[in-house]
This record gives structure tokens, C-alpha cells and sequence, in this order.
């Protein structure tokens, strides 16, 4: 898989410290950098869009552009609108046996992103400068759906939802890096939050260089881990 790199920036703090040139890191919300043990993104020996990778127990693998089922979706949605880029892959736990099934679209319209999620949950204005939509289900055959979406800015990060059967957690991309004040003109990476009686932040995912990923061990561990594959994935999609 190629990666998008950025091995350094600048901390405009010349007066008090000098010029400082460190790997460039996502913030990642405190609750989860002092609590959890974060998972760095394994490359393979191989390169290329289709080469696995891994994090944690996790293995991404079988990566193609384009599917392999044309219904994989299982709505009729998608079949009449023609995606930017589509990817499928599974992702797999340490036993091998197990895997989520996982199929993407880059730059959908409005139409197939509120199919995903039922058309309600979606609340912001899709202007769409960017969005991607995801169907994943688990080993247990249970059918998680993403719908995210960029408004406004050109370089605005993508937001929207993660559905499955019994809950609906909200996913916001953030621009922020660890260290510094300055954004950057690019996703640093996402945060995974759930509203209701157990809210507050799920999990996170660093999508710049080799990537890395704050998953708590919970019951929506898996969707997550799902779901971060996806983002990592979608970083190289949309520069083809």
C-alpha cells in the first residue's frame, strides 16, 4: 500500500526554541493517547495499492480496485450511479479464520450516502467536495454502513456516521497535529464517537504517514477497526 508521507514539519517557534523538523503526528483526543495503547500500522515486504498490512490483532488483505460482486451493497442505489473510485478488502483477526467483508466508494452523490444510513442521520450539507461510502459486514454477517461527506471548504475533512443494527456512532476528520497550533491543508485523521447514555469518544484512526490507531477493547472494537482500514485505504484511492 502506498502512503501518503509526510516526514516532517515546521514549529514556527523560532524565537523561543529554533527550527524543529519531527514525524508529523495526529493529534489524538487526550481521553484516548493516556489511555490506550496505540497500534502503529505494520507495512508488508510487498508494495503497491493490493500489498496487506496490519495493526493490533487486525490484517487488511485481498485490497482490489473495484469489486469483485457488483451487488455487494445489497441496495439498488448504487448500481445506477457511477462512483469516482470503488475498493473492496477484508479485514481478518490473529486467527486468519475470521473476517469482515468490506466494500467502498469514493465520491458518491447525496443519493447513495442517505441510502446508506436511512437518509435522516445525514445532517449537514452535502455539497460533497468529497465523500465515501462503505458497506462492512462481520464475520458474523452483521451489516455496518459508512456514509461520510465533505461541505464547503475544498479541504474541509469528511464527517458523517457509522450505522449498524443497534447503534449509530458519528465520525469527525480533523486537520490538527500533535505538537502545533497550525492545521494542515489535508486529514490528519478521524475520531469515532458515540451519543446517548455510554457517550463520548470511541476511538480514533491517524491516516498520515504510516498510520495509527487508538481502539479501545469494546463490543464496536471490530467496526472500528473495519471502518480505519477503510480511511487508510481512501487516502490512497483519492490520489490515483
Amino acid at each position: 500500500m502506498v502512503r501518503r508521507c509526510l516526514a516532517c514539519y515546521l514549529i514556527l517557534l523560532l524565537a523561543a526554541s529554533g527550527m524543529a523538523c519531527s514525524e508529523a503526528q495526529m493529534a489524538a483526543p487526550v481521553e484516548l493517547s493516556t489511555a490506550v495503547q496505540p497500534w502503529k500500522v505494520e507495512q508488508t515486504r510487498a508494495t503497491g495499492w493490493d500489498a496487506p498490512f496490519s495493526f493490533g490483532p487486525y490484517t487488511v488483505r485481498d485490497i482490489k480496485r473495484g469489486w469483485t460482486k457488483s451487488t455487494a451493497w445489497g441496495f439498488i442505489a448504487y448500481e445506477s450511479y457511477r462512483a469516482d473510485q470503488s475498493y473492496e478488502y477484508m479485514l481478518t483477526t490473529g486467527q486468519g479464520n475470521k473476517a469482515w467483508h468490506c466494500n467502498c466508494a469514493a465520491n458518491v452523490n447525496q443519493q447513495v450516502l442517505e441510502s446508506m444510513v436511512g437518509g435522516g442521520k445525514l445532517s449537514w450539507e452535502v455539497s460533497a467536495r468529497r465523500s465515501l461510502a462503505c458497506s462492512l459486514r462481520s464475520p458474523k454477517g452483521i451489516l455496518w454502513r459508512l456514509a461520510l461527506a465533505s461541505g464547503g471548504a475544498s479541504n474541509a475533512p469528511m464527517k458523517g456516521v457509522l450505522e449498524g443494527p443497534t447503534l449509530t456512532m458519528q465520525i469527525r476528520g480533523t486537520n490538527k497535529l500533535a505538537g502545533t497550533t497550525i492545521p494542515l491543508s489535508e486529514p490528519t485523521g478521524y475520531v469515532f464517537s458515540i451519543n446517548g447514555p455510554v457517550s463520548g469518544t470511541a476511538g480514533a484512526v491517524q491516516v498520515i504517514n504510516n498510520g495509527i490507531l487508538w481502539l479501545p477493547d469494546s463490543p464496536q472494537q471490530g467496526a472500528m477497526a473495519a471502518v480505519s482500514a477503510a480511511m487508510l485505504l481512501y487516502q490512497d484511492v483519492s490520489r490515483k
